[in-house]
């Protein structure tokens, strides 16, 4: 009797055992790895000195819908004031006139022009930033309205939006006319612990289609993606790793542990 008692008890025992082999089993198959959470892991030739020749950037060009600020500067600041639209527009505020929250500049219009006064119109679509630059400043001159003058131009309108797995998902307005994937990233305050960097989609519209693409950030093949840099109105969503599923408590999950957890507490009991 004694002998059949004994192995039961040493059964009960390995049936412990088992059971919490198996949990510890599920644990760490959620469990996050240094290769899940690391980016660049193929750079290792990405050595100090190391120069790599850019060939997928391409100066962004201003299309119909796009909105300018242009700042223009000259020694007689009180003429040079009536092209800066955003001292024109703080004006008609400060006689009680209504303002709205959107961008406020040179807007281009449907044929690629924008009206400035003075000068008029100018054909400013599929041009860079620093090439509408030089055409402004180029009129102004020509025009021997103003001395001495210097001229700034942002972008308004130039928004990314990143959602997924950053630790600040949310739409972010550029002043630049050029940002990275990283720098992106960098807005949203970095990726988080469960994020998926070797699947992150980019969603571009441009000239009436739209366009998905992947960017792998454990490779330094990103550095050559089309989608290292960023347009206007692109859409980043960093997809979750598998271990945040497994982490993410749901009704099943909660009774089947709960359960399993009581089972392991008697089957305990009954070996001691």
């Amino acid at each position: 009797m004694f002998l059949i008692l004994h192995m039961k008890r040493i059964d009960i025992n390995r049936l412990s055992i088992f059971i919490v082999s198996l949990f510890m089993l599920f644990s760490f198959t959620s469990c996050l790895t240094y290769k899940k959470i690391v980016s660049f892991q193929d750079g290792e030739d990405l050595k100090d000195g190391k120069i790599d020749t850019i060939m997928n950037y391409m100066p962004l060009k201003v299309q119909p819908g796009d909105v300018l600020s242009i700042n223009v500067n000259s020694y007689n600041m009180e003429e040079a004031g009536k092209f800066n639209l955003l001292e024109t527009r703080f004006a008609a505020r400060s006689g009680g006139g209504g303002g709205a929250t959107d961008p406020f500049g040179y807007k281009i219009n449907s044929e690629g022009y924008i009206e400035m006064p003075v000068i008029g119109k100018i054909y400013v679509k599929d041009l860079t930033i620093e090439e509408i630059r030089e055409l402004v400043f180029e009129k102004i001159s020509a025009i021997g309205y103003l001395q001495d003058v210097s001229i700034q131009i942002q972008f308004l309108t130039f928004r990314i939006t990143i959602l997924g797995e950053v630790n600040n998902p949310g739409t972010y307005t550029i002043t630049n006319s050029k940002i990275t994937i990283l720098e992106a990233v960098g807005l949203a305050s970095d990726l988080t612990l469960f994020s998926k960097r070797d699947d992150i989609m980019i969603i571009r519209e441009k000239d009436g289609n739209r366009t998905y693409g992947r960017v792998d950030l454990k490779t330094k093949a990103v550095f050559q993606s089309p989608y290292y840099y960023l347009l206007p109105n692109d859409i980043v969503y960093v997809n979750p790793d598998r271990s945040k599923i497994l982490t993410t408590p749901d009704p099943v999950t909660r009774y089947i542990g709960t359960i399993a957890a009581v089972a392991s507490f008697i089957l305990l009991l009954i070996s001691l």
